[in-house]
């Protein structure tokens, strides 16, 4: 499993840069870069944080199943990255994120 660092800070699973969702999906069926990616798993927090609550414990260490086939890194859906980075810092819907560690092959 790759160590996750994010920095879509307003999803509802982001805790200080890491994920509590315990995996997430990259998409990018397609891509050739960083920014035909996304990550579909991102949920805008609207201060309701019952996603938080009921989410487990924020971990550097989680699977990331992924879409992106062109990706250096894709090994049958599974990143084997063995640092990725989710960027969107401003980030209110998922298309707004992308893996920045994406690397064409």
């Amino acid at each position: 499993m790759p160590f996750l660092s994010c920095s879509a800070v307003k999803c509802i699973y982001n805790e200080d840069n890491y994920c509590r969702k315990g995996d997430i999906l990259v998409e990018g069926n397609q891509a050739q870069e960083a920014c035909e990616t996304c990550c579909s798993s991102f949920r805008e927090d609207e201060g309701g944080m019952t996603a938080k609550n009921s989410a487990g414990e924020p971990s550097g260490k989680i699977q990331v199943d992924c879409t992106a086939c062109n990706c250096r890194y894709n090994e049958n859906e599974k990143c084997q990255a063995g640092q990725i980075a989710i960027a969107g810092s401003s980030a209110c819907q998922c298309r707004q994120t992308e893996c920045s560690t994406f690397s064409k092959e």
